[in-house]
């Protein structure tokens, strides 16, 4: 926070204003640490390959996830754990993982998946499509927003458990986020807003928001409120 308090002053003189002597030795001094703390923790370029390790490590979960000798439990944790890098790799990291998506959306629909196999695999694509405006028209394309509806109905066969149904209010609504045609594909869904409205009065402890409530917002049927 300090240095972004200095950065502004430095910019501040730019424009004229008078950088005291005081402020400006600060400065000099957060910009050597940090250089620093950078070489130390990467030396020669080393920080170039950590990225790279963590490339290589999405690939290796995509190859697990690929793999249709390996039990379906290692391909689903392989799903969960790709959600993870792509999250933690940020938009390459998405991009990255994205060749990876149609087996994952597959794995939404697949009957022989556990209750919590399949909020694994809901976990592992909000991971990649958290805020990756490609990776969201890519779902759709594969027809995870379709997905998400059917599992969003209690009269699915799949037959999701409340946690299950709250992870696939998360994913759509990570998938509607700056994306407005997604948008508007939905406001007219009736039956989307009447299971979202049932969703919403649950008890959503142990989440930092209702997510159906803001789902019911961002398609038009509820206002936002402070609450």
């Amino acid at each position: 926070m300090g240095s972004l308090i200095l950065h502004s002053s430095i910019q501040s003189h730019t424009c004229g204003c008078t950088l005291s002597t005081t402020a400006t030795m600060i400065w000099r001094f957060v910009l050597s640490l940090r250089n620093y703390i950078k070489n130390y923790f990467f030396p020669h370029g080393q920080s170039e390959d950590c990225k790279n390790l963590h490339f290589k490590k999405i690939c290796s979960a995509g190859q697990d996830i690929q793999n249709t000798d390996l039990l379906l439990e290692q391909r689903i944790l392989a799903v969960h754990h790709i959600g993870i890098l792509a999250y933690t790799g940020g938009y390459e990291g998405a991009t990255c993982a994205s060749e990876y998506m149609p087996v994952m959306a597959a794995f939404l629909k697949e009957p022989s998946l556990s209750d919590y196999q399949r909020i694994m695999a809901l976990e592992g694509l909000s991971g990649i499509c958290y805020l990756n405006l490609t990776n969201q028209n890519v779902a759709k394309f594969l027809g995870v927003v379709t997905t998400l509806q059917e599992l969003l109905d209690p009269a699915c066969p799949l037959a999701p458990s409340t946690k299950a149904q709250m992870w696939s209010c998360y994913l759509m609504k990570i998938l509607c986020c700056n994306n407005i045609p997604l948008i508007r594909t939905m406001v007219s869904s009736e039956v989307l807003r009447q299971n979202l409205e049932g969703l919403a009065g649950k008890d959503w402890c142990g989440w930092p928001k209702n997510f159906a409530r803001e789902l019911l917002c961002i398609l038009g049927y509820q206002t936002f409120t402070t609450s």
